[in-house]
């Protein structure tokens, strides 16, 4: 009898402590939402200024994509209008036109390897060397086209200067063929044999330099 009292006695109050934990977890949900609720309406203006800020900020980008995308557009357009002139002096006008009006794209550093054989050579093929924005084959090609250029001007410092940074692949056998032309003796039979043995993809330039490095060994 008394184990039957017991589990009477255990009944109700296993059920109160389920009813009471419920009562707080609905307590607790309710706190939980009047704080929310009361946050909000202390800080609704200050919400919908961030909302305001943010929709400001998404058409503001959207206009300057737009924007970038007409810029770039019409540095192309003058790019290309420039190589459809025959006049060198219309070409260069536009070319310096892009360079002036567009430089921070990439037309202005095409600007600048079409104008170097037009005007002045170093100044122009200098700029896409030192232009970060540009990629490594067309600051490696500007590199050797002014070497080539001190070369003929019988600037051999200069060339040897700029031909000692190494370059791609693709452009070492130019690279040797220079370093040939500024070398003697032996050393220059081993430039010329490094190009004939480099990747090539000028068969002109692959030609020379097997006959050059005929003669040197006759």
């Amino acid at each position: 009898m008394q184990v039957t009292k017991k589990n009477q006695s255990e009944e109700p109050i296993q059920e109160t402590d389920t009813q009471l934990g419920a009562e707080m977890d609905e307590l607790k949900r309710d706190m939980r939402s009047a704080k929310i609720t009361n946050w909000f309406e202390k800080n609704q203006q200050q919400l919908i200024a961030g909302v305001v800020i943010v929709l400001v900020a998404m058409a503001g980008a959207g206009l300057w994509s737009e924007k970038q995308k007409t810029y770039k557009e019409s540095a192309a357009m003058m790019y290309f209008q420039a190589l459809s002139v025959i006049d060198d002096s219309q070409r260069q006008a536009l070319l310096e036109a892009v360079v002036k009006d567009y430089a921070d794209t990439g037309y202005a550093i095409l600007a600048h390897v079409r104008l170097a054989p037009l005007t002045d050579t170093e100044e122009n093929l200098r700029a896409v060397i030192e232009n970060d924005d540009a990629t490594p084959e067309f600051r490696w090609q500007a590199r050797l086209d002014l070497a080539e250029f001190f070369i003929a001007q019988g600037k051999v410092d200069a060339s040897k200067s700029l031909l000692e940074a190494t370059v791609g692949e693709q452009f070492q056998q130019l690279r040797y063929a220079l370093l040939a032309g500024i070398s003697t003796g032996e050393t220059q039979k081993e430039y010329l044999q490094k190009a004939l043995d480099a990747i090539s993809n000028d068969a002109v330039l692959k030609a020379e330099i097997e006959s050059k490095l005929a003669k040197a060994g006759s």
